[in-house]
C-alpha cells in the first residue's frame, strides 16, 4: 500500500468527533509501510480543545515515532462561495458571529503551504503551523468589503444562534451539521479566531491573499 511512498498528507474531515479513532489503522499501516513523514491538516485553534478529536489525532501523529508536520488553517474565503453564495447574492451575510473577528485565509494559500511542506518535509519536521490571513475581519467589515467591490449593499444580519439554526433547518440541513456550525460561529463570536500569524509568509515567502482581492477576483460569481 505504501511502497515507494515516504510522505503522506492527511486532511481531518469536518463534522467528525471520532477522527482520532478512525485514523489509527491508517497511521499504523503508514509507519509499518515505511512512511517517513506525515503532514496532518486539522483546524485553527485545535490546541484549545485537548479533548477534541483533532487534537487527539495530532497527538497520535506526534507520538508515532516518525517525522511530522501539523497544519492548522483558519476559516477559508471560499466558504462564502461554497455555503453563503445565495445569501451574498441576496444582499446579506447571515451568521451568528457578533462582533468577533476571523483571520480568514484563501484555500490557495493553504495549498501552497502544504505543497512547500510536502516538497521539503525535513525542513518542516516537528513544526506546527497556524495558517491565517494577514488581517482579522469582523463580518461587518466583510459585508462592507462586499458592498464596496460588488457595488451593492450587503448587510451583516448577525442572527441569534436559534435563528441561524432554524434557517438552516428550513433548508433541510441535518441537525448535527447546523449544531456544529453554530458552535463554530460561537467561537468566532467569543474572539477565538482573530489571531493573525505570519506562518504563510514564513513557509512560502509570500504574504497571504487579501479578502478584498479575493472578492474582486470573484466579483462576477458573487453578482450572479
Amino acid at each position: 500500500m505504501f511502497d515507494g511512498i515516504s510522505t503522506v498528507y492527511i486532511i481531518a474531515p469536518p463534522f467528525s468527533n471520532i477522527f482520532h479513532q478512525q485514523v489509527i489503522p491508517f497511521l499504523e499501516k503508514a509507519k509499518n509501510g515505511g512512511v517517513k513523514h506525515i503532514v496532518l491538516t486539522t483546524a485553527f485553534g485545535t490546541d484549545a480543545n485537548p479533548e477534541g478529536t483533532f487534537f487527539k489525532a495530532e497527538e497520535m501523529v506526534k507520538n508515532l515515532g516518525i517525522g511530522y508536520t501539523i497544519l492548522r488553517p483558519n476559516f477559508i474565503f471560499q466558504n462564502f462561495v461554497n455555503f453563503d453564495l445565495q445569501s451574498v447574492r441576496g444582499g446579506a451575510i447571515y451568521v451568528p458571529s457578533g462582533e468577533g473577528k476571523t483571520s480568514y485565509i484563501d484555500v490557495r494559500d493553504i495549498a501552497q503551504v502544504s505543497a512547500d511542506v510536502l516538497v521539503n518535509p525535513k525542513e518542516h519536521n516537528e513544526k506546527i503551523y497556524s495558517i491565517t490571513g494577514s488581517e482579522a475581519l469582523s463580518h461587518n467589515e466583510i459585508a462592507a468589503i462586499f458592498s464596496e467591490v460588488l457595488g451593492k449593499n450587503i448587510s451583516n444580519i448577525n442572527p441569534t444562534e436559534d435563528e441561524f439554526k432554524n434557517a438552516l433547518k428550513s433548508y433541510n440541513v441535518p441537525a448535527f451539521i447546523y449544531d456544529y456550525m453554530a458552535v463554530l460561529y460561537s467561537v468566532i463570536k467569543a474572539g477565538y479566531m482573530s489571531t493573525v500569524t505570519n506562518d504563510v509568509l514564513k513557509v512560502t515567502g509570500k504574504n497571504p491573499i487579501l479578502f478584498k482581492s479575493y472578492v474582486e477576483e470573484n466579483q462576477l460569481i458573487f453578482l450572479g
